[in-house]
């Protein structure tokens, strides 16, 4: 019969993201409450101070402050821009509602789309909107890169190489009309269950056009790890 053993956890029920060693022996992380503590990859990077949020739009004291995209999609004047110049950009979760957009004819269109830049990033002091993108851990770091929105200016001719999101909206018609059916409500939502991990310089980029310059209200969720927390 064997001996009767004491099993120990470590109390941290922060579960700090730290890269350990291969081969390193650890303790299991246990909550304050003594439950054996784990957490998604969302969460840990979170709690560990690694993860943002880019807001776009805002509310004042008797209306919805929306931003206003493009008629067209313009690969150089993006409206969402996220920006690293070393580290990992690691996209969370994309949310933007179109707030207004008047669609009266048959063949208006509204688009949103985000890519993934992984040849480069986008340089500072281009011709857009500065937004400041806030830690998800409240009090944590500022964000190591750059955001913008709404870009009047080239931001360098970004490189299409991951498709992250796309969503395309036209009115419902009949071959005789000359309108349509304008779709009730335009959102988009997508939380990243599996992790892509791209490397700085790296830009998240994303497009909110249509034919009638819709405006729109959301936000974008992202991870930014210093360069030695990976390795490749």
């Amino acid at each position: 019969m064997s001996e009767l053993q004491n099993i120990k956890a470590k109390v941290d029920q922060l579960g700090a993201v730290i890269p350990y060693t291969n081969g390193n022996l650890e303790y299991p992380t246990m909550s304050s409450l003594g439950q054996l503590f784990t957490a998604d990859w969302q969460t840990r990077l979170a709690m560990a101070g690694l993860a943002y949020t880019l807001d776009l739009g805002e509310v004042a004291a008797t209306a919805y402050t929306a931003l206003t995209g493009n008629a067209a999609p313009d690969l150089d004047q993006p409206e969402v821009i996220v920006a690293i110049d070393s580290g990992w950009l690691i996209p969370m979760e994309i949310d933007i509602a179109v707030s207004v957009n008047d669609d009266d004819a048959y063949d208006d269109v509204t688009d949103i789309m985000f890519i993934a830049d992984r040849a480069a990033t986008v340089a500072a002091g281009i011709t857009a909107t500065v937004e400041t993108a806030l830690n998800l851990l409240d009090g944590g770091d500022a964000f190591g890169g750059r955001c913008y929105s709404i870009a009047t200016g080239s931001c360098g001719s970004p490189t299409s190489n991951d498709v992250l999101l796309y969503r395309r909206w036209m009115p419902i018609q009949l071959a005789t009309e000359t309108g349509g059916t304008e779709a009730q409500n335009k959102h988009v939502y997508k939380s990243f269950t599996t992790p892509r991990f791209l490397k700085g310089p790296c830009a998240i980029i994303g497009y909110v056009t249509g034919t009638n310059t819709p405006t729109f209200i959301g936000n974008v969720v992202f991870a930014h790890l210093p360069a030695g927390m990976l390795s490749v």
